[in-house]
């Protein structure tokens, strides 16, 4: 499937989604922006993630998207995920493409909602981590998802299950994971691709 037409689809399947998480209880919580960003490469599209630093406060060693809580010149929770992105990743607001918002998830480890977005970045621009902001920069092709290439595991609880995604620089778990995850169940439904399994774990890493 061509570039362009994958990411046509894949914002009109997120403009069609039905917003879930209603298993979890979003009362009393912090709202957060992050950016969930695409980038077009020689690798095809590659989703850009970040481990964050063992000297933050809260999440650290993490890996998660950028994003944060909004400050008070932000317009809304995407300019707060923008604003965020350039902060942690060098990348302008104007090199980022919104194509729409995912379903909003509660982080088990804090008070935080983090509402995501999905941007596609320009081609050409490239991310310049903030060292005291992000550790690591893992770019990582959507297809290596598909084909096996990335680890993939699951908590069971009950009717549901928690993701894991392991990569070199460490794993992706929690409510970074379930909005990974729902990105690549709205490009499988694009692409005609499925996701393999999860490996069930009984190890909780956030515990």
């Amino acid at each position: 499937m061509a570039l362009d037409s994958t990411l046509d689809g894949l914002r009109e399947a997120i403009a069609g989604l039905e917003l879930r998480r209603s298993r979890w209880s979003l009362a009393g919580r912090v709202s957060a922006g992050v950016c969930v960003p695409l980038h077009p490469g020689p690798r095809g599209i590659e989703v850009l993630m970040i481990k964050r630093p063992g000297t933050m406060r809260q999440h650290a060693r993490e890996v998660a998207f950028p994003g944060g809580r909004p400050e008070p010149g932000d317009l809304d929770l995407l300019d707060t995920a923008l604003r965020e992105t350039w902060e942690e990743l060098g990348l302008k607001r104007e090199d980022l493409e919104p194509l729409g918002a995912l379903s909003p998830v509660p982080t088990a480890t804090s008070t935080f909602l983090l509402h995501p977005f999905v941007v596609v970045v320009r081609a050409g621009a490239e991310a310049v981590p903030h060292a005291g902001e992000v550790d690591v920069l893992i770019r990582m092709p959507v297809e290596d998802f598909f084909a096996g290439r990335v680890g993939y595991r699951a908590v069971a609880f009950g009717d549901w299950n928690s993701p894991i995604f392991d990569f070199d620089a460490g794993s992706m778990y929690g409510a970074s994971a379930h909005i990974l995850e729902e990105l690549l169940t709205l490009y499988a439904g694009v692409s005609g691709r499925r996701l393999p399994d999860p490996v069930l774990t009984d190890q909780i890493p956030w515990q």
